[in-house]
């Protein structure tokens, strides 16, 4: 790929930083921006596009002049719906990826964020979301395909033709943990 996404993990501090130099070896080796500042002191609140299960917006394509922030707060069951109130409070815009054009889950839409990360990197590479979302999405979530065989109507899971594309401009991507 001629232009990699650009990745920030920000608000790198305290037990983060502590448990990622104690648990992650070589981190500080990775092919990313790592910042102590928190994500709104970093980027101005209008460029920043808060993704969260919860968001009526979907996401279709990327604005190469918008930060998309993979929240990096742990969106428990008892916690439902928190990143998408932070991400309103905050006043950013929000979005999800688009699950639901393509698939229905037997769970709750809520990835990690690893699976955020490699979908949405998926999707740079082919131009293909739904494509993208099948690779990465574990097999627990059940993962079911929304495709209609247009000869009989019956629910396909056919292969996917590989799509390769050029993003224009580097995107920036923000982990804020």
């Amino acid at each position: 790929m001629d232009n990699p996404m650009q990745f920030h993990l920000t608000n790198l501090q305290d037990k983060t930083l502590t448990r990622m130099d104690g648990c992650i070896d070589g981190y500080k080796n990775w092919d990313c921006h790592t910042k102590n500042e928190s994500l709104v002191n970093l980027f101005q609140p209008s460029d920043i596009v808060y993704l969260c299960a919860e968001s009526d917006n979907e996401l279709k394509e990327f604005d190469d002049t918008k930060v998309y922030a993979i929240g990096g707060f742990v969106d428990h069951n008892a916690h439902k719906g928190v990143a998408y109130e932070r991400a309103v409070k905050a006043g950013f815009q929000h979005a999800r990826l688009p699950i639901d054009s393509f698939f229905t889950l037997s769970t709750r839409k809520v990835l990690t964020v690893c699976h955020v990360f490699e979908i949405i990197s998926n999707f740079v590479a082919t131009n293909d979301w739904e494509k993208a979302i099948s690779k990465t999405v574990p097999a627990r979530k059940g993962l079911e395909s929304k495709a209609m065989d247009a000869d009989d109507g019956d629910k396909s899971c056919g292969e996917i033709e590989n799509v390769s594309a050029q993003q224009s401009e580097p995107s920036k991507m923000d982990h804020d943990l």
